[in-house]
């Protein structure tokens, strides 16, 4: 597929790795984001995935460089996990390139805290000792078909470009792409989707048509040295947002080893207990806290205080935890005061009432 305009924004480009893979040189990139980005509905994510085909493309393009790919997609979270995230998923790898997709997650959050959280992942991008080039994308949902088709953008998609056009940063309509083969008649939206927004094998494909013949103008452009981070637009709330490790010896909770393969396997380690009255108490510096933790048919129910606050009751259970287990986080109160904080938790007696146990297991505090 040749480069039209219509599908992205080149901007300030992506011209560091361009350069360094017309050079041959070793290249690490990242695919931050949703179940969309870690693949979900693919025949094979590994192989099949939009993020898996446009490794292969770019591997194809440039045989002379070693290309490491990371899967940093998690399904159900949006920029409101991924500011917390962005340092041990994304930055720890010290990426070259980082591909940002969380449009349509974002889409059930207010404009006000999707664009804080959003933004605070794209300073935390900028304000990286080793500065990544950073491509948005967009991705689709069913709603926003016809939008995409007559050239705009969903309403998430329109508050994440906003801050693309502020810090001159690259983005990508992908979703253009399967609006236009389906309201053109050459596909359906049951051919390219799986549902309202996870694309199939065909899906996929079409996201790499649009998304790779995008990169070849975007690495033309020359190299971005010496970026000034502006001042915000919305918020620098959460540039400091990061994921705070465990103990991982109390007295009551366990703790079990896991190795991090991505996706819903997206943990280290969790701390687990299961008796009511179970109690941890937690230290942190920062003006908001939250958990990140598994949630699955046995999770309960969990008290929570906050210093001298009042003792409140964190009921995580859904209508997806009886067959569904996966990561779910929470942020439970983003207005402190900026300073060293406690966290108390107990495990509560009650549940619901579809609930197989009392089990908490808790993977990081969210804390920033």
């Amino acid at each position: 597929m040749s480069f039209d305009q219509t599908y992205c924004n080149v901007r300030r480009g992506l011209g560091a790795v361009g350069q360094k893979l017309s050079s041959g040189e070793d290249v690490t990139m990242v695919f931050f984001g949703g179940s969309i980005t870690w693949g979900g509905q693919a025949s094979d994510i590994d192989q099949c995935s939009y993020r898996a085909l446009t490794t292969q493309w770019l591997n194809e393009q440039y045989p002379k460089s070693k290309i490491t790919s990371v899967n940093a997609g998690i399904g159900g979270t949006g920029s409101n996990l991924g500011v917390f995230r962005c340092a041990s998923d994304v930055l720890v790898h010290q990426p070259d390139l980082v591909f940002v997709e969380f449009a349509v997650n974002d889409a059930g959050m207010a404009d006000d805290k999707s664009m804080e959280t959003f933004e605070g992942i794209l300073r935390q991008l900028l304000s990286a000792t080793k500065l990544p080039d950073i491509c948005i994308v967009y991705t689709i949902a069913k709603d926003h078909l016809e939008l995409w088709h007559a050239g705009q953008l969903s309403p998430r998609a329109a508050t994440q470009e906003r801050l693309a056009e502020y810090y001159n940063l690259s983005s990508v309509r992908m979703a253009r792409g399967i609006a236009q083969k389906v309201c053109s008649g050459k596909s359906t939206w049951e051919e390219q989707m799986s549902d309202n927004v996870h694309p199939l094998d065909a899906g996929h494909a079409t996201y790499t048509q649009i998304l790779s013949a995008s990169l070849k103008p975007m690495f033309n452009q020359q190299p971005v040295v010496g970026h000034a981070l502006p001042c915000p637009m919305v918020s620098d709330r959460y540039v400091t947002s990061t994921m705070q490790d465990l103990p991982h010896d109390v007295e009551g909770w366990t703790w079990i080893d896991l190795e991090n393969k991505g996706g819903w396997e997206c943990f280290n380690g969790l701390l687990m207990a299961e008796k009511p009255g179970t109690q941890i108490t937690l230290n942190f510096t920062g003006k908001l806290v939250g958990l990140y933790f598994q949630l699955g048919p046995d999770t309960g129910n969990l008290y929570y205080r906050i210093d001298d606050g009042p003792e409140q009751l964190l009921e995580p259970f859904d209508k997806y935890a009886p067959t569904c287990t996966r990561p779910q986080y929470r942020v439970l109160d983003d207005e402190l005061t900026d300073g060293k904080h406690t966290i108390y938790l107990r495990i509560a007696e009650s549940k619901d009432d579809q609930s197989k146990g009392t089990w908490t297991r808790l993977a990081h505090l969210m804390v920033g």
